[in-house]
């Protein structure tokens, strides 16, 4: 079975736009901060930027040529396309999806989703909350999610409607009569915390999470544990992440 880290990516975000490309942290953009960390944690990875065919995406793929990793270019509104095409272009089977914008992610948590994947096979594994919620559909921004390209073709035979092709996964765990859905407990100290937010859709995202990045990076372990310390240490993070959280529906 092939392993693949696909990264969902595109320059044209109608709150943000560029906002991987924008320069974040020590001359880095987010796009390479996610890709260097992913090489890191991956090492023998078949890794994928799949992004879309229009024009303004060719400095994606030129982004993932200069990294060393593959490209693909699909359909900008057709996502779970995009993501199929990538993955059978490539040969493969089992993925990990990763968005672009959440500079906290945490890619060693990758060889977890594998590894529970292997003694348990499943057509959708992630972190969720005790009350059934994928951290997907949090503002959390610091786990990824696996699924499997055969899952993905299901899902594509089962169902064309807009929201199901723009949000790859979304058929898969709001479906779980029909798909094998597995969520992994979160770490205590984030179970229920709807309060936080280390992804980024905004220019007030931009500018409070460049802020924390560089102090996480600079001044602390780099564990989540030194994260949320780092939160609670500064009460004004956590209002501007109320605040963000209100205005960016999940």
């Amino acid at each position: 079975m092939k392993d693949g880290i696909i990264i969902q990516a595109r320059t044209g975000s109608t709150r943000l736009h560029n906002k991987i490309l924008l320069p974040f942290y020590g001359g880095q953009r987010i796009i390479d901060i996610l890709i260097n960390n992913i090489k890191q944690a991956c090492p023998g990875k078949c890794i994928v930027l799949a992004t879309t065919n229009r024009p303004q995406d060719d400095v994606l793929a030129e982004v993932a040529r200069r990294a060393g990793i593959l490209s693909f270019r699909g359909d900008e509104d057709n996502v779970l396309d995009r993501f199929l095409c990538a993955a059978e272009t490539f040969g493969i089977d089992r993925f990990i999806r990763v968005c672009s914008d959440n500079p906290f992610l945490r890619p060693e948590t990758f060889a977890t989703f594998f590894a529970e994947h292997t003694s348990s096979p499943a057509d959708y594994i992630a972190y969720g909350f005790s009350d059934g919620r994928p951290t997907i559909k949090s503002h959390l921004g610091l786990y990824a999610e696996l699924t499997t390209t055969e899952a993905l073709r299901r899902v594509a035979a089962a169902t064309q409607e807009k929201l199901n092709i723009e949000h790859v996964t979304i058929y898969l765990y709001t479906h779980p009569e029909t798909f094998h859905v597995r969520l992994l407990p979160l770490p205590d100290e984030l179970e229920g915390r709807f309060d936080l937010r280390f992804t980024l859709d905004t220019m007030e995202d931009f500018t409070l999470l460049q802020e924390l990045y560089a102090t996480f990076r600079e001044k602390t372990d780099r564990s989540v544990h030194a994260l949320l310390q780092l939160v609670e240490a500064h009460p004004g993070y956590r209002i501007k992440m109320l605040e963000n959280i209100a205005r960016n529906e999940k």
